[in-house]
């Protein structure tokens, strides 16, 4: 995903939360800041976590 894929997100929810009359300047900062945060978290969705590093809870009767 890069900054024109998010432009749109990132415009519609700063809209949503009563963003919306930012400086497009400002947008565009928001822009790159969710572009570098998106591609930290990409770097770690694709790891699998060995069971028994998983922090859920296990049920045991």
């Amino acid at each position: 995903m890069n900054e024109s894929d998010l432009a749109p997100y990132v415009k519609t929810a700063l809209a949503l939360q009563g963003f919306g009359d930012l400086p497009a300047g400002a947008v565009d900062d928001i822009t790159v800041q969710f572009a570098r945060i998106h591609a930290i978290a990409a770097a770690f969705a694709e790891l699998e976590l060995p069971p028994e590093l998983e922090s859920a809870a296990v049920f045991r009767p």
